[in-house]
């Protein structure tokens, strides 16, 4: 019954062809912090009338159950009923803040790298099963400081904690950090928007995830 109650709604919620009521965006707190305001400055100018609600969070929200109208992922979408956009490739380096470096050295390699404090984003497990293949060969006794928020972690890593990774687009807005092996080659990562099929005849879904697209994929391809 709840799923024909999302179904009927998000039906109604399609025939709109108003540029008002209220849009749901999530993304990473992050990303929510630091990428989105610009854009939706833009957003508000496009269409005033506009509410939009910024659904920070960092796990994967179900658009189908209307917790959100459009989700902006580093993985695709692979539920039923979704419309997904690739709509930039970003990129991310290391990055700590200056006086960490000068306290600890700057490190010319990977393995000097490997050496230092690193803060942790989420699961740390996760994070070393990222890095290892990379060929930073940390631990978990590398990781003595953390949060489940990345804008805690980032504010760690820009008061002196550690080294951790970052979008480009993101230290670029942030003073007080420095990049890490600089001519190392950048990670590389995917960014998506999605929405339920059926949203995307609603005039303000369908220009929120259009203006989206445009500002995100003009900030990240360089």
């Amino acid at each position: 019954m709840a799923n024909v109650a999302n179904k009927i709604s998000l039906t109604a919620r399609s025939q709109s062809q108003a540029v008002e009521g209220q849009v749901r965006i999530t993304a990473s707190d992050v990303m929510s912090a630091y990428q989105l305001p610009p854009i939706l400055k833009q957003i508000r100018l496009a269409a005033p009338r506009l509410e939009i609600d910024v659904v920070a969070a960092n796990d994967i929200r179900d658009i189908q159950r209307r917790e959100a109208d459009i989700a902006i992922r580093h993985v695709r979408p692979t539920q039923p009923d979704l419309i997904a956009k690739l709509v930039a490739e970003a990129t991310a380096h290391f990055y700590a803040a200056p006086s960490y470096l000068e306290q600890v050295g700057r490190p010319r390699n990977e393995d000097e790298l490997a050496k230092l404090d690193f803060v942790g984003f989420g699961d740390v497990d996760t994070m070393i099963g990222f890095l290892n293949p990379a060929g930073i060969e940390v631990t978990r006794e590398n990781f003595r400081i953390g949060s489940q928020s990345g804008i805690v972690s980032w504010e760690l890593v820009r008061q002196g904690f550690g080294i951790s990774v970052m979008s480009d687009d993101v230290a670029a807005l942030t003073s007080g950090v420095e990049r890490v092996l600089p001519e190392r080659e950048p990670f590389k990562f995917p960014i998506w928007l999605a929405t339920h099929s059926e949203l995307q005849t609603a005039r303000r879904i369908r220009l929120v995830f259009d203006q989206l697209a445009d500002h995100l994929g003009s900030r990240t391809n360089y």
